[in-house]
């Protein structure tokens, strides 16, 4: 597949802010069980709901996007998406807001269906603190894949993989994991802590909606 992404897919939603991983955290969680809330979405969903800290925003088909309820909108390499493949009309996204200011998005993690909703796509939106080429990578423990950074402007960055099956299925094991961003002016790459409650119930349920149309 050629090493080119959808631009409207990898739209730059959050505006710039300076990147501290103290000042940051995804937004806190309603104590409601993920599953029950995510068993409520049907085929041909549309509009939000919050599935643990995770957030599913559906489009109504072929129609313009659905709002996003924000204050703006095993290989070692993971392949990246092909300009040709077919994108969901579901996203499932983890958004991390400044502790002093929630509603300032710092950074946002994404997950898609490309190929008609046979594989699923990771996409990392960040400050613009990396060049294109350079690697974002989500580990745990001695395992995990790495993605490009695939285009970049003064306001942000973005990342973007496809995950195969075996990585896939892994996501749903876990806790959590380390989000490893491009190295800092040190030399170190910033940690990002990413916690994976809830997601295998809200993939599942983008899956679900996105098979009623």
């Amino acid at each position: 597949m050629r090493n080119t992404i959808v631009g409207a897919m990898l739209g730059l939603l959050f505006l710039a802010g300076l990147f501290a991983l103290s000042k940051y955290a995804p937004q806190p969680v309603v104590a409601q069980s993920p599953a029950l809330v995510a068993a409520k979405i049907e085929p041909g969903f549309t509009g939000s709901q919050r599935i643990g800290p995770w957030i599913l925003v559906c489009d109504p088909p072929a129609e313009t996007q659905a709002a996003i309820p924000f204050s703006w909108g095993s290989s070692k390499r993971a392949p990246v998406a092909a300009t040709g493949d077919s994108v969901g009309r579901c996203r499932t996204i983890l958004a991390f807001r400044r502790k002093t200011n929630p509603k300032q998005i710092i950074l946002l993690i994404t997950f898609r269906t490309i190929a008609h909703g046979q594989r699923l796509a990771m996409i990392v939106h960040m400050p613009p603190i990396a060049k294109k080429g350079d690697a974002v990578s989500l580990v745990w423990g001695k395992q995990g894949f790495t993605i490009p950074v695939s285009d970049c402007n003064k306001s942000a960055c973005a990342a973007m993989g496809a995950l195969d099956s075996r990585s896939e299925a892994q996501l749903g094991r876990l806790k959590g994991a380390n989000l490893l961003l491009p190295p800092a002016a040190n030399g170190k790459r910033p940690v990002v802590g990413v916690p994976f409650a809830g997601l295998q119930q809200a993939l599942g349920a983008m899956r679900r909606a996105e098979a009623g149309g």
